[in-house]
Parts: structure tokens; C-alpha cells; sequence
């Protein structure tokens, strides 16, 4: 179907685009809204919870068997293990192409084949897949008048948990900071001995009156009924109550101990603004949009504060934020974008008909976009958004370009549906060679392994939608309108000097770059050698700078603190910080989807505020003084590109063995080779120790008067209130019940505690037991070859890690192997740098395609390094890094580059068909003059509001502004001058070779 049959019945193809839109309208409205692509994170963590159990203990007998078994599940990458008391977290990493669902299975399965083999009262190891989902949109505090009581935490698990979890756009809630119930027995020790009874009664009695006979069914004539036996415990009254048989007497069990709900023993806690609280971590659906999320929760917090006046709630760490801000900036690219295209358009044409069409333009290429995007099952988030931010300035030069040219024709004197027809027919391959170009840039960066190629994916599709429905918007419905607004006009013959200007400035500046061809192509070469200094010395870095009105501070006290202490000395910090308010998580966190796996001597400190730089002094200073042994960690708070992009991996990583038995060495065996590290300036902090006791049972003194092991073992769990006795099984929960003791301290309890022999004496317990204090590693940590000692240091070098081996292999008797992140950078560059040649292969490709021609695409490709030097320059003059989104604005400025020179040479190569190269060379460069100028100062006055601008999206799109910007200068003059001269050496050059 030709284009003149469709621009001819403009009512069809009007009709048509207005379905389209209409289509596109109804589905923006359904689009799921998510801060990022839903993409499965190839990684499973398997987390083991054994509470009172020592991590040398837990190591040997649970983790190292789970982890050797684990090492047997396919695609797997590294297996890397942290182990502390009570508890551990394996972490398994796999490549990227892995399908996590399966691997998830095959993980459970392994757990499961090893299951017998494993404590029989160890509860089941989670296993917990990560996704990009998985990072909470925000978190809400819940603090009470009455403070964090046991009513609380019973009332935010069964009504406020279960009433956000109702809302649609909700799949998760995780709930932190909660006081758990137990069922505490305090014996009369006194009334105990003179009965003769001990823990094993008490444990007996509970234990024959908490059964369950089940259920039955009984008839009645015609009529049956299912009966149930009531015999199991339900309350703590129902305890206090029960009957038991001793020595002939029948009592109760409240006559020998008292009985009290009340908390269990905490090893972590929340607080809010210094007060102890509950968390609500909330996680959005995956095809659910964010903002109809922020709304209903909006709606339903209102609620909450209504219905529940006593409760104060508190909304903190929105990620949407992010989001919100992509959005405007996208608002911002088409109202600038649009603004300065209607401004320079009527600077250029001095008409309102063609500035009228690029605003019709715009909105219909994103709105056709979005339709795809909906067809293709792409969502809205961060990285398809700044595709469509990239590729509105592409759109907005389609849209020049096709209506430059058709202003061209009509004044060479053609007939408005020729002029029209010839026009579109003459741009649309090039422009279609350009949207494949760009392409070629963007869409192998979806091969890139990991989650970054994962998540390239979208912002490579939705560039490349935006682009080729610009293309089918310029191609039919622009002409098509502009073929209703002009006027008839008769055929005129088209001369020379309607598009050749000898005395034209513009000519005559060609003239002397073509007079002196040679320099000229020195000083353009020499600008791109020039770059290679401030690229060198281009600060490099994942994500630009972001200024943030928060700040997370990881402390570890390095003493061996209860919680209460935690807790002190948390809240003295706050006073000394000016903060607006601020969120401590204190030791273990009761997330479900929790790895962080604090203990209760750390702290995580969460502190919004307006003044972060003195915050941070504060802080180090504070702790300095007070607190010089805790290891401190401050950070700006993570955003969701730190979470799913940030790897806590140091640039390098020593694991350490011993090398006759591959276990983890002493902070002595290691001493020499810190020393060693030292002498280089190079300070790793050491692994963390923390103090413990440790108890061992005299064996032959326990022969000797006749007790038993277990006595003596039972007999310290219940001075340590961890003797259980049970469970109560309430109608919503699982209560334990456990003895509990006098509080005191160790050796007191020992002193004043008793057992029984078999002879019913009473002897000291302090006789059978040997205490004393120790040192050990706090964590465990282990990978692919076992136990290891891990050191992190700053920075990579080569010569460096050749020393290291020297050293180690000669003056101890260590064995070592090196990871890190800049091995996975090296890897990554690597990568990339195969990518980005395939890149360039396929461009070539392209051009010479487009062209035909294998030298003409040369003079195309010359215009990108020319460009990019004064994208590098710049970011360099104003002090910028070279980081992601800077690279990718100058992949796009590249874009817009290369579509001038694609659109100049192909000119250029059409006029040689009928004049002579110099008439050739000075046609198109007028031909595309005024096209290269819009073009460039729309897109450059677009992007000058982002310079001054001020906040988290300025600040985000910032390098990316100043790159294109400069890397358009140069490109503009690149195409206007570079392209004719290298295009006249080259064909000139091949003319010759011709004649002879």
C-alpha cells in the first residue's frame, strides 16, 4: 500500500490513528506500575534458626552438611555461609538464565534428602527466593500509648496486618518488632524439695493433661453427631487448674508454682523516634500499579487513625518516590520537549501549522508506545520510563525532520501531495537506518548476563517501541495532516539555486574546511586524542550522587551486650544527632523475608534528616569517644537502585584456611600477614570476637555422687529460663511454656542452685560444673571450600595480590584464595567490551546496508567519537562521573548524531546522481542545515532546566543532560563540517583510483 494511497483518504488513516490512541488511552489505565521489571534475582538463601545453639556447634552440625549437600544443586555459581549463635544464613548464587522457580524446588528437595540426617528438634531451614518485589514500597511504625505490649502485637497481626493485606494491589505485609507471648512457670522451689519433685514432674504433669483424644462419631436414632474431647490446655488459668497425684495427695498445680503470661525473651526490637514499636514492611503485587497501592493504603491509614485514636502510625522510606520522579520527568521531557520544538519551529518556519504538528506528534508516538507496551507485557517502572524519557527526543527529531522536508518541497514549488509523497519517501530510509542504528546500540545490552541485562531489557525495548512508532507517526499521519493544512499550489520546475548558495555563509564556511581538507581532519583527530586525559581521570561510579534526606548507620558494639544495652545506648546517640525522626532496628529482626542476620549487640539506625553531612560527623564523633571498640558503618540510605544494583562484596577478599586441616586460623596464625598489610598502609578490620562462657560437667564427680547428666543439663536450662515444658495452643497461636528462674548473674545462679542424686539428696549445683570465659569468632563464614577466614580490603591491585601469595606461601602456614568485586567488574568489562563491538559490528552492518557501500558507513561511525569526546569533556569541565545513566546519554546522543549524518550522506549520495561532489556536498549540507540545527537546539534547550533544577530527579538525570548536551556541540559540528570533509577524501580519493 503506497503512502500517497494513505495520505489521499485522510478521513481512514485519522480514523485509524484515533483508534489506536483510543486503544493506547484504555490500557494506560491498566498497565501495572512497579518501581522495577519483575525479574526473578538468580539467588535462594537458605536461613537456619536454632536459638540457643553456639556457632561452632551449629557450624559443624547443621551448616556444613547443608552446605556440602547444597553444592550439588545445578547452575550453581558460589555458595557463600554466615554463621553466628542461634542462627545462620546460607546464600546461593546461580547464573542469570537459571529459572529460579526450578532451582527453588531442587534446593527444597535437597534440604529434604538430608533432613534425617539433621537435630530432630531443629526447625525446618527456610528457603527464600529473591525478587525485585521483594523490596518493600514502604514501611509503617505502629506505636501504642501503652506501649509494645503483648495486646499490640496480638492486635497488628490479626486485624491490621490481615486489613492492608486485604487491599488488591497487596501481596505481602512482613511484620518486625513485635513482643512474642510465653507461658512462664515460676516454681516454689521450697515446696518442690519437700515433695521430692524437680523439673521432670512438673514436665510429666503437663504432659499427661495436655492430650488430644481426637474426635468421634457417635448415633442418635436417625441422627449423627461428631463428638470432640476437650482435654487439651487452652488458656494459662487452664494450667493453674490442673490436677495431679503425689504421694497420695491431690493437688493442684497452682499450690507449687505460679503461672503468668507474660513476654518472651527478646533478641531483637524495633523503635520509632526512640519508642518501642511495630513495623509493617509492605509489598506490592507484581502487576499491580504503585500508585493505586499508595492511594487504597492512603485511604485505609485514614481509616486506621479513625477507627484506632490511641495507635500512632507512622509512614517512612517510600520508594515510590523514585518513581514518582521518573513520571515527571517524563512530564518535564514532553513539555520542554514539545515547548522548544513549537518555539524553534516557529523561530525556522514562522507558522503555527508546523510547530500545531509536532505537538500532535508527541503525545500520539507515546501513546501508541504504551499500547505496545501493554501488548508486549511491559510494565511501568524506573528503567522503561527513562527509555521513553531517552526516546522522546528522538520522536520530537522524527517529527522535524519529516516536516522540514515537506516545508523543502513545497518551496522547490511541488504540489502538496507531491510534495508530501516525495518528501516522507526521501527521509523515511534513512530515518528507519537511524531507529536501527540506535537500536543496534541498545538492544545487545540485553545480552549482558546478570540482573543488569535483565533490566536493560526493558529500557532497550521501550527506546525501541518509542522510536519505530515516531516512525510510523512521521511516515503516515504527519503528512497526512499536512497535506489537509497546506494550500493547492501549481507545479513550478525545481532550479539549482533553490537549494545550492554560493554566496550562502554556510557554503562559504564548507569551502575552507574542503580548501584545507588536511588540518582539518588533524584538528578533528586531534580532538579525539585529547579526550583520553579527562576520560582517565572521569570519576567512575554506578549511579550519580544522590542527595539524600536519610542515613543508615550499621553499629556493631563489639561487646557482648543484652538488648537493653543495645537499646541505651542507641537512644543516647539520638540526643547528641539534630534529625527530623528515625527508625532502629536492634539485634535479630522477625521479617520473614529478613537476611541481614543482626545480632543483639548490633544496630541498624535509620535518621531522616535535613542536615546528613553533620548528622554523619555527629555520629563518628560521638561514637569515637564513648564507644571506640564499635564498628561503624555509615552510609546514605539505600534507594531500590542500591538494593538490587549495590553489592556489599569489598573490591577484594582474602579467604584464609589452615592449610593441614582447611578450618578457619586464629587471630594468631593470621597476626604475621596483618602485620604484613600494615607496613603497606593497608588496615583490614579484623574478624569480629566476642566473649562467652563456657560450662563443662565434671563427669566423674557426677559418677561419684551418683547424678546424672541430664539432671545437671536440665537444671541449668531452667535456671536460663530455656527448660520447656510445652506448648499452648491457643485459637490463633502457639504459646511455649517454659520454667523460669531467679535473674542473676551466672555465677550467683550456679552458687545458690541445687539437684537431687538418686539417693534424694540435695547437692550444690556448683560441685559438678567448671566455668569459665572465652573467646570466639563471631561469625563463621564459609564458601565452596569450607571454613575460612575472610579479609577485606579496600582496593585491587595486582602487584599486590602477587605479594600476598608470596607471602603467605612462605611465611605461614595458610592457604589462600582472592574473590571481590573487582573481579566481577573486570568480568563484567570484559563482557561489555565483546557487547559494545557487536554493537558496532551491527551498525557497521547496517550503514553499509543502507548505504551500499563498505566505506561510506566509516564516515557515519567517525561522528560517535567525536561526539562522545565533548560528552567526556564536559562531564570533566563540570566536575561529573562517568556512571550509568551518563553512558547512556551519550548512547543517545550518539542516536542523534548518527541520524544527521545518516540523513547527510544519504542526501549528498542522492545529489551525486545528478551534479557534480562539491554541488553535492553544498546541496545536502543546505538540504539538512536548518533539520541538524532544530534538531540539536531543541533537544539542547530541552535538557538546560534539568542544569538548574534542584532535587532527587535533577540530580538523577543530570549527567545524562550534560552529556548530551555536550556531546551534541560537537556532534552538530561534526555534521556539519566533519561529515563533508571525510566524505570528500574518501570519494574524492576513490574517484581518482578510478580514472587510473
Amino acid at each position: 500500500m503506497s503512502l500517497q494511497f494513505l495520505i489521499t483518504r485522510p478521513i481512514a488513516v485519522l480514523s485509524s490513528v484515533f483508534a489506536l490512541l483510543l486503544l493506547g488511552g484504555v490500557v494506560m489505565q491498566s498497565l501495572p506500575i512497579s518501581l522495577l521489571p519483575e525479574t526473578s534475582i538468580p539467588r535462594i538463601s537458605v536461613q537456619v534458626s536454632a536459638p540457643n545453639t553456639d556457632a561452632q556447634s551449629l557450624e559443624k552440625t547443621i551448616i556444613q552438611p547443608l552446605r556440602n549437600q547444597l553444592l550439588q544443586v545445578n547452575h550453581l555459581c558460589d555458595i557463600q555461609s554466615r554463621t553466628q549463635d542461634g542462627s545462620a544464613n546460607i546464600q546461593l548464587d546461580f547464573e542469570y538464565d537459571t529459572n529460579v522457580d526450578l532451582t527453588y524446588i531442587e534446593v527444597n528437595e535437597k534440604i529434604d534428602q538430608i533432613s534425617s540426617l539433621l537435630p530432630r528438634d531443629l526447625e525446618r531451614p527456610r528457603v527464600l527466593k529473591a525478587s525485585v518485589t521483594d523490596i518493600p514500597v514502604f514501611y509503617l511504625s505502629v506505636l501504642s500509648q501503652q506501649g509494645n505490649s503483648l495486646e499490640l502485637a496480638d492486635f497488628v497481626k490479626t486485624v491490621l496486618k490481615r486489613r492492608i493485606e486485604q487491599l488488591p494491589q497487596v501481596a505481602f505485609v512482613d511484620v518486625s518488632g513485635y513482643q512474642q507471648a510465653e507461658v512462664g512457670i515460676y516454681p516454689n522451689w521450697a515446696k518442690l524439695q519437700s515433695l521430692g519433685m524437680n523439673e521432670k514432674d512438673l514436665s510429666r504433669i503437663l504432659a499427661q493433661n495436655n492430650i488430644d483424644f481426637g474426635s468421634t462419631l457417635i448415633q442418635d436414632g436417625q441422627y449423627q453427631y461428631n463428638v470432640r474431647f476437650l482435654s487439651e490446655i487452652r488458656r494459662p488459668e487452664d494450667i493453674e487448674a490442673l490436677y495431679f497425684r503425689h504421694e497420695g495427695q491431690v493437688l493442684q498445680l497452682k499450690d507449687i508454682a505460679e503461672i503468668r503470661l507474660q513476654g518472651r525473651d527478646r533478641s531483637g526490637a524495633y523503635l520509632w523516634n526512640g519508642e518501642a514499636a511495630i513495623v509493617l514492611a509492605v509489598r506490592k503485587q507484581a502487576d499491580a500499579q504503585l500508585f493505586a497501592l499508595k492511594a487504597s493504603f492512603q485511604d485505609l491509614l485514614t481509616a486506621f487513625r479513625q477507627d484506632y485514636p490511641t495507635l500512632e502510625f507512622q509512614l517512612s522510606n517510600d520508594q515510590s518516590t523514585l518513581l514518582k520522579i521518573s513520571i515527571d520527568n517524563l512530564r518535564s521531557s514532553l513539555l520542554y520537549g514539545a515547548c522548544f520544538a513549537i518555539v524553534v519551529m516557529l523561530l525556522f518556519f514562522r507558522s503555527w501549522k508546523a510547530p500545531l504538528l509536532i505537538a500532535i506528534a508527541i503525545p500520539s508516538s507515546l501513546v501508541i508506545t504504551l499500547l505496545f507496551f501493554y501488548l508486549l507485557n511491559i510494565s511501568i517502572n524506573i528503567i522503561s520510563l527513562s527509555g521513553l524519557i531517552l526516546g522522546v527526543g528522538l520522536m520530537i527529531d522524527n517529527a522535524i525532520i519529516v516536516i522540514e522536508n515537506i516545508q523543502q518541497y513545497r518551496r522547490m514549488g511541488y504540489e502538496r501531495t507531491a510534495a508530501c509523497v516525495q518528501a516522507v519517501q526521501e527521509v523515511i530510509r534513512p530515518l528507519l537506518s537511524s531507529a536501527l542504528t540506535t537500536c543496534s546500540v541498545f538492544l545487545p545490552l540485553v545480552f549482558l548476563s546478570g540482573l543488569a541485562g535483565a533490566l536493560f531489557y526493558d529500557q532497550a525495548v521501550s527506546i525501541t517501541l518509542a522510536l519505530f512508532s515516531s516512525l510510523l507517526v512521521a511516515y503516515i499521519l504527519l503528512p497526512t495532516l499536512f497535506r489537509l493544512f497546506l494550500p493547492r499550489q501549481k507545479n513550478r520546475p525545481v532550479q539549482q539555486a533553490d537549494f545550492v548558495d554560493a554566496n550562502n555563509t554556510y557554503t562559504r564556511s564548507v569551502d575552507v574546511v574542503l580548501r584545507h581538507s588536511w588540518l582539518f581532519l588533524l584538528l578533528f583527530m586531534g580532538l579525539i586524542a585529547v579526550v583520553i586525559l579527562p576520560f582517565r581521570q572521569l570519576k567512575q561510579e554506578s549511579f550519580p550522587p544522590l542527595s539524600r534526606k536519610a542515613i543508615a548507620i550499621n553499629i556493631d558494639w563489639n561487646e557482648a551486650l543484652t538488648l537493653a544495652e543495645n537499646e541505651t545506648r542507641c537512644k543516647s546517640l539520638l540526643e547528641f544527632v539534630d534529625h527530623n525522626s528515625s527508625s532502629i532496628f536492634l539485634g535479630q529482626q522477625q521479617f520473614l523475608l529478613e537476611q541481614s542476620g543482626q545480632n543483639s549487640n548490633e544496630a541498624s539506625i535509620l535518621l531522616f534528616s535535613e542536615a546528613i553531612p553533620a548528622s554523619n560527623s555527629t555520629v563518628r564523633a560521638h561514637l569515637q569517644s564513648h564507644y571506640p571498640n564499635a564498628k561503624v558503618a555509615i552510609a546514605p540510605l539505600k534507594n531500590v537502585f542500591d538494593q538490587v544494583f549495590a553489592t556489599e562484596d569489598a573490591p577484594l577478599r582474602l579467604h584464609l584456611q589452615q592449610v593441614s586441616s582447611n578450618t578457619t586460623p586464629s587471630l594468631y596464625q593470621i597476626a604475621p600477614l596483618l602485620n604484613f598489610l600494615r607496613q603497606r598502609d593497608i588496615y583490614p578490620p579484623p574478624p569480629t570476637q566476642i566473649e562467652q562462657y563456657e560450662i563443662r560437667i565434671l563427669k566423674a564427680k557426677a559418677l561419684l555422687y551418683e547424678v546424672d547428666y541430664e539432671t545437671i543439663y536440665q537444671k541449668l536450662q531452667s535456671l536460663f529460663n530455656d527448660y520447656s515444658l510445652g506448648t499452648l495452643k491457643t485459637s490463633s497461636d502457639y504459646i511455649p511454656i517454659t520454667i523460669d528462674g531467679d535473674q542473676g548473674a551466672l555465677y550467683e545462679r550456679i552458687a545458690t542452685a541445687t539437684v537431687r542424686n538418686q539417693q534424694q539428696q540435695t547437692i550444690t549445683l556448683a560441685t559438678f560444673l567448671e566455668v569459665q570465659k572465652t573467646q570466639a569468632y563471631k561469625q563463621i563464614e564459609a564458601g565452596k571450600s569450607g571454613v575460612c577466614l575472610m579479609l577485606d580490603l579496600p582496593f585491587f591491585d595486582e602487584e599486590l595480590i602477587a605479594a600476598l601469595k608470596a607471602f603467605i606461601a612462605e611465611e605461614t602456614q595458610l592457604s589462600v584464595y582472592f574473590s571481590g568485586q573487582a573481579f566481577e567488574d573486570q568480568n563484567n568489562l570484559q563482557e561489555l567490551s565483546i557487547i559494545l563491538g557487536i554493537s558496532l559490528l551491527l551498525l557497521y552492518l547496517i550503514l553499509a546496508a543502507q548505504f551500499e557501500s563498505l566505506l561510506q558507513p566509516f564516515i557515519v561511525i567517525l561522528t560517535v567519537p567525536i561526539s562522545i569526546t565533548g560528552a567526556v569533556c564536559t562531564l570533566y569541565l563540570f566536575q561529573q562521573s562517568l556512571n550509568l545513566v551518563s553512558i547512556i546519554g551519550m548512547i543517545v546522543m550518539s542516536g542523534i548524531v548518527v541520524n544527521d549524518a545518516i540523513l547527510k550522506v544519504d542526501m549528498m549520495n542522492r545529489l551525486r546522481k545528478k551534479y557534480d561532489l562539491t554541488t553535492a556536498i553544498h546541496g545536502a549540507g543546505l538540504r539538512r542545515l536548518k533539520p541538524i540545527l532544530m534538531t540539536s537546539i531543541t533537544t539542547i534547550l530541552a535538557l538546560l532546566p534539568i542544569l538548574f533544577a534542584s532535587g532527587l530527579g535533577a540530580e538523577l538525570q543530570r549527567p545524562l543532560a550534560y552529556g548530551v548536551i555536550g556531546g551534541l556541540i560537537f556532534g552538530t559540528f561534526s555534521s556539519l563540517y566533519f561529515i563533508p570533509l571525510v566524505y570528500r577524501l574518501v570519494l574524492g580519493r576513490v574517484k581518482e583510483q578510478a580514472k587510473t
